[in-house]
Order: C-alpha cells, then sequence, then structure tokens
C-alpha cells in the first residue's frame, strides 16, 4: 500500500486526504495547528454560550465539487437552499435598503433559464432601461469567449457592456465582491465571467444558494475527520514542518516541531507528499523555482461582526426575518440572521485590518443605522472577527501565474484554493484542489 503525507489540515488537505483513503492509500495528515479546517471553522463562546463561525460561508448550486465531497462524506444534510422557505428551490437574495426598506430579487416558477430572466425584469430597484440593460447582457455573458477579457478589470468590462452605476453597485457589486473578495477595479473580468457562466447557465440549480444548517466545524469538518479515521487515516495536530530535504527527484523526509510534545519528528517512510498549505508557509520551505510558475499573491480582508441583540431589541426587530440579506450600497455586504444573532459580513475589508475592536463596532453600528433603527442599548454583546489573508486578489497578472498540482519534484503535490483551479479563493475551489492532487497520485501509479 503506498503512503501519502498530507502536510495541511485546511478543506483541501482535508479533501485531498478523503480521496486517498478512499482510494485505499495508507494517509498521514499533519496540521501545524491545534484544530482542523483552516479559515472554515468554528468555535464555542464562552461568554455568549454559543458556537458561532470564524466567517459566514456560503455555496451556490454550481458548487459541484463541494457537493460531490459532502455526499462522499454523508453530510449533504447539513445544509439547506437558503432565501426563502417558501421558494426553496428559487433563487432569493432579499435586500436592506436606507431608512428601512426592503426589497427582493427572487426568480420565478417558470422553466429555466426564463425563471431567471423574469427574476431581472420583475427587480423592482431598477428603472426599465437598466433592466433591458441588464437583460441583454446577461444573455450575451452565455455566449463571450472570456480569454478576450484578459486585459480587462471587472468595472471596465461592465462600463464597456453599458452597465449604469446603479446596476453595477445594486446587482454585479454583491455578486463580484462577494465572490471575488476584492474590489471591481482590482479582480479580472476574464475570472469574473466564468463564474457568472457557472453561476446563471449550468443548470436550473447552479445559481442557488446553499447555507450550512449547522456551526462549520459540525457542517464540513467533523465530517470529514470521522470519514478519514473511520478509512484509517492518521491525523495528527499541533505539528508544523520546519524543514524538508529534496533533490531534484524526490523529497526524502520532513521534519516537525510537535507543540503537544515540544519536539522534533522526521517522517521518511513515505511515497507521495501533498502540500496543502498556504503559498505564504510553502515558500518558505521550499524554492520557488521548484514551481512550473511563480506566484506574487496578494491578499485581501473579511471582517466578520457578531451582534447579540438584548431581548427587547430582538422583539423590535422583528421584521428581520429573512435568513440573509445584502445591502443596498453600503461598505457592509451582507447580514446573516440567526435570531437573535446577527452576522454582518464586509469583504474586501483592508481599510478596517489596522483599526481597534471597539472603534471598528462604533463605525459598523453607524452604518447598520442607516438601515435599521439600531443602538448601542439594542447590543448586548459583539465580537469582530478579522481574516486578514482570507484570499488572494484575482488579478490578472496572479490568475496566469497560479501554479498547477504538479512541481518539478516528482513525489510533491500541490493543493490549495491559490493553485490554478480556474477558480476564486472559494471553498469549492480548496475542494477542487484536493481532489486534482488526489488524483494526481491515484492515477499516477
Amino acid at each position: 500500500m503506498k503512503k501519502v503525507l498530507v502536510i495541511g489540515g485546511g478543506l483541501a488537505g482535508l479533501t485531498a486526504a478523503a480521496f486517498l483513503v478512499k482510494n485505499k492509500f495508507d494517509v498521514t495528515l499533519l496540521e501545524a495547528s491545534p484544530k482542523l479546517g483552516g479559515r472554515v471553522y468554528s468555535f464555542f463562546d464562552e461568554e455568549t454560550k454559543t458556537e458561532i463561525d470564524n466567517g459566514q460561508h456560503i455555496l451556490m448550486g454550481c458548487y459541484s465539487e463541494t457537493l460531490t465531497l459532502l455526499k462522499m462524506i454523508n453530510a449533504s444534510q447539513n445544509f439547506h437552499v437558503g432565501g426563502d422557505k417558501k421558494n426553496h428551490k428559487q433563487l432569493v437574495i432579499n435586500y436592506l435598503d436606507k431608512n428601512q426598506k426592503q426589497f427582493k430579487l427572487q426568480s420565478s416558477r417558470l422553466p429555466y433559464p426564463f425563471n431567471l430572466l423574469s427574476a431581472l425584469l420583475s427587480f423592482k430597484a431598477i428603472s426599465l432601461k437598466d433592466k433591458l440593460s441588464l437583460i441583454r447582457f446577461f444573455i450575451r455573458i452565455k455566449f463571450i469567449d472570456s480569454t478576450k477579457l484578459t486585459n480587462l478589470n471587472v468595472n471596465q468590462w461592465l462600463i464597456s457592456e453599458k452597465q449604469s452605476e446603479r446596476v453595477i453597485k445594486i446587482f454585479w457589486e454583491i455578486i463580484s465582491i462577494g465572490a471575488l473578495n476584492t474590489s471591481t477595479e482590482k479582480a479580472s473580468a476574464k475570472i469574473f465571467c466564468d463564474i457568472l457562466k457557472q453561476i446563471f447557465w449550468t443548470d436550473k440549480n447552479s445559481s442557488l444558494i446553499i447555507l450550512p444548517s449547522l456551526p462549520l466545524s459540525k457542517s464540513f469538518i467533523e465530517p470529514l475527520y470521522s470519514y478519514l479515521i473511520e478509512n484509517n487515516c492518521k491525523v495528527f495536530l499541533s505539528e508544523k514542518c520546519v524543514s524538508l530535504e529534496y533533490t531534484d527527484e524526490k523529497i526524502s523526509n520532513f521534519v516537525t516541531y510537535s507543540n503537544k510534545e515540544s519536539m522534533k519528528k522526521v517522517y521518511k517512510d513515505f511515497d507521495y507528499v501533498i502540500s496543502a498549505i498556504p503559498y505564504y508557509a510553502l515558500e518558505k520551505l521550499i524554492d520557488k523555482n521548484l514551481f512550473a510558475l511563480k506566484p506574487d499573491f496578494k491578499y485581501s480582508s473579511i471582517l466578520n461582526v457578531h451582534l447579540w441583540l438584548t431581548e427587547s431589541a430582538a422583539s423590535k426587530f422583528n421584521f428581520i426575518d429573512k435568513e440573509f440579506y445584502a445591502f443596498n450600497n453600503s461598505e457592509l455586504h451582507w447580514l446573516f440572521n440567526k435570531g437573535s444573532h446577527w452576522n454582518i459580513v464586509i469583504s474586501n475589508a483592508d481599510k478596517f485590518m489596522g483599526i481597534d475592536k471597539e472603534e471598528i463596532f462604533r463605525s459598523i453600528l453607524n452604518e447598520l443605522k442607516s438601515f435599521i433603527p439600531i443602538n448601542n442599548e439594542d447590543v448586548s454583546c459583539y465580537k469582530i472577527i478579522k481574516e486578514k489573508r482570507a484570499t488572494f486578489i484575482p488579478d490578472g497578472i496572479t490568475l496566469e501565474n497560479r501554479p498547477s498540482a504538479e512541481t518539478k519534484i516528482k513525489n510533491l503535490f500541490l493543493a490549495g484554493d491559490w493553485t490554478d483551479t480556474k477558480l476564486p479563493a472559494t471553498i469549492e475551489s480548496a475542494i477542487k484542489s484536493g481532489r486534482i492532487a488526489a488524483e494526481k497520485i491515484i492515477y499516477n501509479l
């Protein structure tokens, strides 16, 4: 039985290990931190007695890699289509507008793709002229050759397609910033076009928004861990790779430092290695020249603000009764409603990273007041979670230089949402990268 060492216990490493054990490989997975999941995890907050996510993650119906993995590890039941319980097979995005107004974008029960076109036509937030322009462009996307967009950013592309400033703000930016986690001036038009094709032009379910029914660790990570253990994978936490030895042909050993045991360990007895650690961690261990390409990643942050409402405030704001909302024309992007617990998400949040938490809270609450009449007294507790290097910025140059799963070292393969999956840095990209790296080994025999 061939032995594989997987370095990194985020979704990419866990996925790679899952596919390998499914195919009867002897797998050892090492994770530097005391937990699995990487940037996808939840934790128990003692003050509020709540298990909260480090950041709200959503899936979409076009996430074929993710949905396949969830089925494989028997975790599909941990997720549901979000938006509207009465119309659970339709795309529904509820918007919060200023002065306590609300509106929605909702697909109809017409056959696909007319259900989506009717949603745009009935979208009350924009004028008839803008609707017609949006629909024309929406149809054109299906037939556009995205390779011709390589030198454009998202904003340039949208303007060239005669999308008005209001349509860009109220419709396209919600999708672009949410999916790419950067401004429309920085993100590549090519990758945005590619994901729009997947979301809207794959099938009738591809545009559905899918949410975890449980905290992230219970939805994703615990089922993955259980699957690995049931299939005899060995998992070690708090074990950080500190050095490795390799020739041009292969890696010969891995040296780790175990925080639990305060000692170094040397791993030699393996046939293959999958590195599923972040690029900035890997480049400290290995020469960049061993990659087929040499990326120069720049990163963008995400801010999650958790608010717990007082009992009286929860009653006062009972008009916030949908599972999630998009903010219209705001630096706030999403509100996920968990009853008396709200999770506000800001993508492309670099401006907040150098600010202390109390100042962030005041700033967020002040902006939130434009949409909901909330005051300091309505909030019993808050938590702020910063992910400073949440995703890489998918500009044109970076996308051209993402490395593939294979390296110049014959027994070393790469996984991670930063590898060349043709996707932005999403859960889907991480899982796809893990599956690709595993299959390079599986079919290499």
